[in-house]
């Protein structure tokens, strides 16, 4: 596995920055301090690391608010990583002071496990100052070690996916591992299931006990806790707050409360239905999937959440290259008529995608929606090995190893 992640391509590179400070958020333990460590340990990088977790750097910053410049020789542009600093007060103040005043001799970086995304709002005294990017779970072509790359945009018309259907090898075995053992590396690596389960109540409890506690102020962590796991059985299904909201016997804004949080913690992330030019769509439930896909244990819902997560990382990487903007949404109408997936600009649908563990019937939503939204492309992605049925002009069905070969 390339030990830099594709997110170095292009959050790390001066030359797309253009000085701005390189914003990378992520998941807990998803790998953002090994990525930038393993980064500033190049020979021709100049840099150092400060983890704002650490004692140390919390009394340097104490006695001098400047405290980096002390180590820096200033003879070059040199990159200054600062981790962690959204914990700290008026952290955003804090780096707007050091761009200001240190962007023509130091290059920053800002990494951070909390939906540093989340903070941004009108008036944000940031704003123009740095980009975000995103580090996400692994994917198969990662641990395979492929070097991933962007050339252009990906135009999902027949005539440009029908020769790239190719099968590519080994990605299926990496998918059932990364199913099985999740996409954090740690637990990815060890390669055992007693391990992950252990690994998942750690991180967990990292998470709500600190991160979710520190940053909310919420003091209802059982509640937030029996949250998760009512969110776990609902994962593929659009989400009845006022069902969830009965069940744990609290307020409506409580609860969206409590759902925001868990984005801004990067444990769930929510997409929204598709209503653009589709009468009697649902207009207002969302879909909701973690970013750890084996939280799930129902084999159906993991493999959905696992396909989930991989279109936000390629639409993210669209996105944050300046190929976009492109959205992911689910389609469904009053009439019942569903599609897990759809990738969208904001004037249409460019792909639905289906997922299904091991059916390989085509489904009837599927080829209805695509005739009802007219998308040219619409793809069954089965969790299987070397399958390729081309049904129809534009429909497809075919196996996971497939699917991951044209995404990141």
């Amino acid at each position: 596995m390339n030990k830099n992640r594709f997110v170095c391509n292009w959050a790390l590179s001066p030359g797309h920055l253009n000085g701005r400070m390189s914003f990378i958020a992520g998941p807990r333990q998803a790998g953002k301090t090994t990525l930038i460590e393993n980064f500033l340990r190049q020979k021709s990088i100049q840099g150092h690391y400060y983890n704002w977790d650490s004692p140390l750097v919390k009394k340097r910053y104490a006695k001098d608010p400047s405290f980096f410049t002390e180590d820096l020789s200033l003879k070059e542009r040199e990159w200054v990583a600062l981790d962690e600093i959204h914990k700290y007060p008026k952290w955003k103040n804090i780096l707007k002071g050091y761009y200001d005043e240190w962007k023509n001799q130091v290059q920053f970086v800002i990494t951070g496990s909390a939906r540093l995304d989340l903070f941004r709002k009108s008036g944000d005294s940031l704003v123009g100052r740095y980009f975000l990017f995103r580090l996400f779970p692994l994917g198969p072509r990662e641990v395979l070690g492929q070097t991933l790359t962007i050339e252009n945009e990906w135009q999902p018309l027949e005539k440009d996916l029908l020769p790239r259907f190719e099968n590519h090898g080994g990605i299926y075995e990496a998918v059932q591992q990364l199913l099985a053992c999740s996409g954090f590396p740690e637990p990815f690596f060890k390669g055992q299931s007693k391990f992950y389960n252990l690994w998942k109540e750690n991180h967990l409890s990292m998470i709500l006990q600190e991160d979710l506690r520190d940053l909310s102020k919420i003091t209802s962590i059982q509640k937030v806790e029996q949250l998760l796991y009512l969110l776990e059985e609902r994962v593929s299904s659009p989400l009845s707050l006022n069902s969830i909201r009965q069940l744990l016997e609290c307020a409506h804004d409580t609860l969206n409360h409590w759902l925001l949080a868990l984005e801004k913690v990067y444990l769930t992330f929510s997409i929204p239905p598709w209503s653009e030019r589709l009468s009697r769509s649902i207009l207002k439930e969302k879909k909701v999937y973690f970013w750890d896909w084996s939280f799930n244990e129902n084999v159906g819902s993991k493999f959905e959440n696992f396909i989930a997560v991989s279109l936000m990382r390629t639409i993210s990487a669209w996105n944050e290259q300046g190929l976009g903007p492109y959205f992911l949404y689910y389609v469904r109408t009053k009439d019942g008529h569903e599609v897990d997936f759809a990738i969208a600009d904001r004037k249409k649908i460019h792909l639905l995608i289906e997922a299904k563990n091991s059916d390989t019937a085509l489904d009837t939503n599927l080829l209805y929606l695509q005739e009802k939204l007219k998308v040219e492309t619409a793809i069954q992605v089965v969790n299987q090995k070397e399958v390729f049925q081309h049904k129809k002009p534009g429909v497809f069905i075919i196996g996971v190893d497939r699917l991951m070969g044209l995404l990141l």
